[in-house]
């Protein structure tokens, strides 16, 4: 079987690498999608969020440049800031800046990036959208996945010559009920000679 997994809001304050370690340890074959926000304003709006061209972040971005290069880990970018409806509402020209701004960022402490953008919420404006894809990205929407971590693993998949498409975040206790550590196990009962593949491979 093949499977694709991908997780909502990497950021350095919102990380479960221990969990990426274990793992590739089960999975010699491990790969994953962490859709990254790059100024995470979530977690300390009052100190200007948290940018991931900030100094004391180093450690942080030289741990994911380093599982980029080593081809396990693809990043996505998840927005600027994941502000509330961060996308709803901007226009075409707002939308393309907020991105632009984001491609620079990862491009400031050398991270490469793939070509998918997730709106926060799954929230974007209709002029928005179209400026992400004249700027080369694909949009990434909705009812794309058809294993939400949140649900036990189905053994069917086993003998399946579809692919099976995982999502989750990772924070637990977010309502999702599809955070790292609460769907660890969960995905610990993908079969191990299962091929792990990149969601900007199948989408």
């Amino acid at each position: 079987m093949r499977i694709s997994l991908d997780y909502d809001d990497l950021s350095p304050l919102s990380h479960r690498f221990d969990l990426c370690e274990k793992l590739r340890e089960r999975y010699p074959d491990f790969r994953v999608t962490f859709f990254t926000i790059p100024w995470d304003i979530r977690f300390s709006p009052a100190t200007n969020g948290t940018p991931i061209t900030d100094e004391k972040y180093k450690d942080w971005c030289t741990y994911v440049k380093k599982a980029v290069d080593d081809g396990w880990m693809e990043i996505g970018i998840h927005g600027l800031t994941h502000a509330p409806r961060e996308f709803e509402h901007l226009s075409y020209d707002e939308t393309k800046k907020r991105v632009l701004v984001a491609q620079k960022m990862f491009a400031n402490v050398g991270i490469p990036i793939t070509n998918l953008f997730k709106a926060p919420y799954w929230l974007l404006s209709k002029d928005g959208k179209k400026a992400i894809e004249d700027l080369g990205l694909k949009v990434v929407e909705d009812g794309y996945y058809n294993w939400n971590l949140k649900h036990g693993f189905n053994s069917a998949w086993k003998d399946s010559n579809k692919i099976l498409i995982s999502h989750g975040h990772i924070a637990d206790g977010m309502g999702c009920d599809n955070g790292m550590d609460e769907s660890f196990l969960r995905l610990c009962e993908v079969p191990q000679d299962a091929k792990w593949v990149f969601l900007s491979e199948v989408l």
